[in-house]
């Protein structure tokens, strides 16, 4: 029973210190600030419709798909490593087994920044194209 206890209270520690605390919904709003865009900037460069942004915002236990996660990143003009870090707190990553995925990460990190010009290369490459509310 001590060991067990232990455990417990090993496991609660490592738990405490690596939790991240942030949501999707929190750091829609930090990139809303940090970015400086407006709600229908987002929308027309990610291909997403407001009231998907809404729900975004204020549905706290809200968890979005990796594409609509992956349009907002393409949407606020993310670097590659805070996109990296924003599919990261939904759960997600790029992989690199995937050939879209990676046609992706090499748009966010030549700078291109809207769904349409993304789905023209993905088009090119044979891939499924994002959704364009």
């Amino acid at each position: 029973m001590n060991q067990m206890n232990q455990n417990y209270e090993n496991i609660s520690k490592f738990i405490t210190n690596h939790y991240d605390y942030r949501t999707f919904g929190n750091m829609i709003n930090h990139y809303f600030c940090k970015k400086n865009i407006s709600t229908r900037e987002l929308c027309e460069h990610a291909g997403i419709d407001r009231k998907l942004v809404s729900k975004f915002v204020t549905d706290r236990k809200y968890h979005p798909s990796k594409e609509s996660c992956m349009a907002v990143c393409i949407g606020f003009g993310l670097t590659l490593e805070e996109a990296r870090d924003l599919l990261k707190i939904c759960g997600y990553s790029f992989a690199n087994n995937n050939s879209r995925d990676l046609a992706i990460v090499y748009a966010l990190d030549s700078g291109i920044h809207h769904v349409g010009e993304i789905n023209e290369l993905l088009s090119a490459l044979g891939e499924k194209e994002f959704k364009v509310a």
